[in-house]
């Protein structure tokens, strides 16, 4: 009945072995590092002290087994006294053993010993078996206490550097070889070309179809900003230019701001006049010559002063349009300057569909300040028009900062990205995460005390 007691009991334990708890994995590191490093010291001890340890016992044997024969006593006495023979694995070879070889020979070439030296050769062997026992377990204990070698490639050893984890698989180093991927170059790498560093750590297809939306909100954006900035921008530009080339007249311009400045009463109303509606004169005529005094353009505090060369330039007596104005005054110095100029309401009359021309007498030029504002000079439906197409086309223009604020902020968020993907990318190729069975805790005990009792425990942990 005892017996079968004993069979459960083992039975037991190895159920028990079967579902062990998950491995400390940074302890087996420590244990296969330290193995690692101390087995050929162990190695070439063990040698040396089974060697020595086995010459001295056989010399030790063979003087025994020669005086047996001369004293029962003797032999009586040897073989009550219990001692192990067998020699530990490790071990360190010193002069005693020679010396016990060197008395076994001396042993031998003497005369037969009485049996006080035969009992007295019998007890420095057992006592030189005890010594060498007692220098085996010494050098166990020492070497099972030395520091755990760092198996890592820094300072940090993977305890300090992934915390103090249980798992239930780790990876060899052969299976970790070019799957580790540096968080810092897939963060640089996406900094430059968003998505590029999450296609470098790869590893999954959810990490691949993030690195390919990164790409393809990039190329989107890059495109949008091309379609509306540049290629919708410059069409606009062209549009309202052609605009202004079929509808305005420099020539046209310069007639009516002249009939209004024949009709002024003095000096104070002429100053007045040119502070209200000409105050941009300069401007203009740099943006024609480059030089605004040239071919008499501009004059300061005098209007129209000594200009007869700008006056035929232009026609002034035969106005024509502006695309014709052109061809035959060759380019302006600063093309983009005129056509933003002639937006302005103070050079209406040069638009060919002018109407409600007022006179000087209505433009209160006798009082300092207006009471209304600034009297417009007339109305012009092509000129409202030629100032919606101008407003689009800047519209078109000012997307643009939306447009690389979107590409800024995607190479950012897809360097970050990249850099926490690696990382964790990285973590999987130490351990993978626990299942549910791993999780699973058993104890178990076995008391002989008072009769036989064996018992089962098992605890979920988290």
């Amino acid at each position: 009945m005892h017996k079968f007691h004993l069979v459960a009991c083992f039975a037991g334990l190895l159920a028990v072995q079967s579902f062990a708890q998950p491995r400390d994995l940074f302890a087996e590191f420590e244990a296969e590092a330290e193995a690692a490093q101390s087995s050929e010291t162990v190695v070439s001890s063990s040698s040396a002290t089974v060697s020595s340890s086995s010459v001295a016992s056989s010399s030790a044997v063979v003087s025994s087994s020669s005086v047996a024969p001369s004293s029962s006593s003797v032999a009586s006495s040897s073989s009550e006294t219990p001692a192990d023979t067998a020699a530990p694995a490790v071990a360190d070879t010193t002069a005693p053993a020679d010396t016990t070889v060197a008395d076994s020979a001396a042993a031998d070439s003497a005369q037969p010993m009485t049996p006080e030296q035969a009992y007295a050769a019998e007890m420095r062997r057992l006592s030189e078996e005890n010594r060498i026992r007692d220098s085996l377990a010494a050098l166990s204990s020492s070497s099972s206490e030395q520091p755990a070698p760092d198996i890592s490639s820094s300072s940090m050893s993977r305890r300090d550097l992934l915390g103090p984890v249980k798992v239930s698989k780790v990876y060899g180093i052969d299976d970790m070889k070019g799957r580790y991927k540096s968080p810092r170059k897939a963060l640089f790498m996406s900094l430059v070309v968003p998505g590029s560093g999450q296609l470098y750590v790869s590893g999954s297809a959810f990490t691949n179809v993030r690195g390919g939306v990164y790409l393809a909100l990039e190329a989107a954006l890059w495109g949008s900003w091309y379609y509306f900035s540049v290629y919708k921008y410059d069409d606009q530009v062209k549009k309202y230019k052609n605009f202004a080339k079929q509808h305005y007249s420099i020539g046209r311009y310069e007639a009516g701001m002249r009939e209004l400045v024949g009709q002024l009463a003095d000096e104070t109303e002429e100053a007045r006049f040119e502070s209200r509606y000409m105050n941009s004169r300069e401007a203009f005529c740099e943006a024609i010559y480059g030089n605004a005094a040239s071919s008499g353009c501009y004059t300061a505090n005098r209007l129209f002063y000594n200009d007869k060369g700008h006056y035929d330039r232009f026609n002034v007596s035969n106005p024509t349009s502006l695309e014709k104005e052109i061809d035959n005054v060759g380019s302006f110095y600063d093309g983009s300057a005129v056509y933003q100029q002639i937006a302005d309401r103070s050079y209406v009359l040069g638009w060919d569909d002018v109407e409600g021309q007022t006179v000087a007498m209505n433009l209160e030029l006798e009082d300092d300040e207006p009471s209304d504002g600034i009297v417009p000079l007339a109305k012009s439906s092509n000129m409202d028009e030629y100032r919606s197409m101008r407003s689009k086309a800047n519209d078109y223009a000012d997307l643009q900062v939306w447009f690389f604020g979107g590409l800024i902020l995607n190479h950012i968020v897809s360097a970050i990205d990249a850099a926490f993907t690696a990382n964790a990318h990285n973590k999987t190729l130490y351990s993978e995460e626990l299942s549910w069975y791993d999780r699973l805790h058993f104890d178990s005990y076995v008391n002989f005390i008072g009769g036989l009792d064996v018992g089962v425990q098992a605890s979920w942990g988290f």
